[in-house]
């Protein structure tokens, strides 16, 4: 598995990005000698107090002794005296974070997924504790409550640290890729190739996401590892840039696996973001190869439609909408393929439609403000451009 330690330092900054968290270990120790008035005023106090003080005097010897034990590399007595302690004290988030991750790198992860739940209960905006109990989940198989945590993770800056990046991006992009957001996961993957990160499961997931398979790299068959594999090397290369290498690579996988399927509209998608005009040939040939994929023949009429030649673009959306009539994309090509060839009305309906479920789709935008345009919607058409120019980028 990809994974990587957690270093004392990435520790300590991981530590300095929790709120509230202020009073450390240290201080709570300070030795102060207790003046004689003082005793006195103890002795006579109720015993409510007596035991209060008793409380907070247990409680400062146990987190002593777990932090001095975690210092000292004895995990086991570190996570025994931690659990006293928050039985003690339940709301020390300090001592959460740090019973849940010795719990984690001692492969405990049931046991740290209930310590970071105490954490988060008490500071939902803990991060790195989100990131850490995703990392857990995923151990655990609960791969939809890590795929929660870590994407709400990454969106607050918990993959910021290069390190830290690593170890998160990679379980993400995984997770995503067998919930079938296969072009997102890529776009995770893409952090690798920009860094020229190198491994065979990383290659691997490349691989799986880029012929839409939802296996984990872990699980993928031997039987299918090669063409995975391979797939996966020729697409990091163009996302790492590397276009001569990557096209060379492409060339090669479609020589010794002409009819596997996904491996050109992967090819296609790739090439859109550079010229999507050069995408348009490997999506027309998988739908060729395999003419039930839908997906292919969405991506040809969208391809199609953002080069303009709507006539063509029709027929392929029409089908693509009607095998699959809830696929966004496929609304989307229909909608705009219908806004450009005079059915406006049918048209707005399927880019309504489309913004519905996500509202900043810039391309469901720019297809209204088309049918606007044509049907005289002056003032329609202007919200619909100031839109545009206000969706995030």
């Amino acid at each position: 598995m990809f994974v990587a330690p957690i270093s004392t330092a990435i520790t300590k900054r991981i530590l300095l990005q929790m709120r509230q968290i202020q009073v450390s270990v240290a201080s709570r120790l300070a030795a102060v000698c207790m003046p004689p008035l003082l005793l006195s005023a103890l002795l006579c106090s109720s015993p409510v107090q007596a035991h209060a003080q008793e409380s907070a005097s247990s409680f400062d010897d146990l987190a002593g002794r777990a932090a001095a034990a975690r210092d000292q590399g004895n995990i086991p007595l570190a996570v025994e005296l931690y659990g006293k302690a928050e039985q003690l004290k339940p709301d020390w988030a300090e001592g959460w974070f740090y019973l849940g991750m010795l719990q984690y790198e001692g492969n405990q992860f049931p046991q740290a997924i209930e310590a970071f739940n105490h954490l988060l209960q008490l500071q939902p905006t803990a991060v790195p504790a989100m990131a850490l109990r995703g990392l857990c989940e995923f151990e655990t198989s609960a791969y939809g409550d890590s795929l929660r945590d870590l994407e709400e993770a990454v969106a607050h800056g918990a993959a910021n640290e290069p390190r830290n990046a690593q170890i998160i991006r990679f379980h993400l992009a995984q997770l995503l890729a067998h919930a079938g957001r296969f072009q997102d996961a890529l776009d995770q993957y893409k952090f690798f190739a920009t860094q020229k990160v190198d491994a065979p499961d990383l290659l691997l997931g490349v691989g799986l996401a880029g012929l839409r398979v939802t296996t984990f790299p872990k699980d993928a068959p031997a039987t299918d590892r090669e063409v995975y594999q391979a797939a996966g090397e020729a697409g990091y290369a163009i996302l790492a840039d590397e276009s001569e290498r990557g096209d060379e690579l492409f060339r090669q996988l479609f020589a010794h696996y002409p009819t596997a399927p996904n491996l050109h509209l992967f090819y296609g998608f790739l090439l859109f973001p550079h010229d999507p005009t050069l995408s348009i040939d490997e999506f027309r040939t998988e739908t060729i190869l395999v003419p039930t994929n839908e997906t292919a023949h969405a991506m040809l009429a969208f391809t199609l439609v953002i080069a303009g030649r709507y006539t063509e673009a029709q027929p392929e959306a029409e089908h693509a909408y009607t095998v699959s009539p809830d696929m966004e994309l496929a609304q989307l090509a229909l909608g705009r393929t219908l806004a450009e060839t005079g059915d406006v009305k049918r048209g707005t309906e399927l880019l309504n439609q489309v913004l519905q479920r996500d509202p900043n789709n810039l391309e469901a935008h720019l297809g209204l403000v088309s049918i606007y345009s044509r049907s005289g919607r002056r003032e329609d058409a202007y919200r619909e451009r100031v839109l545009c120019l206000s969706l995030p980028k």
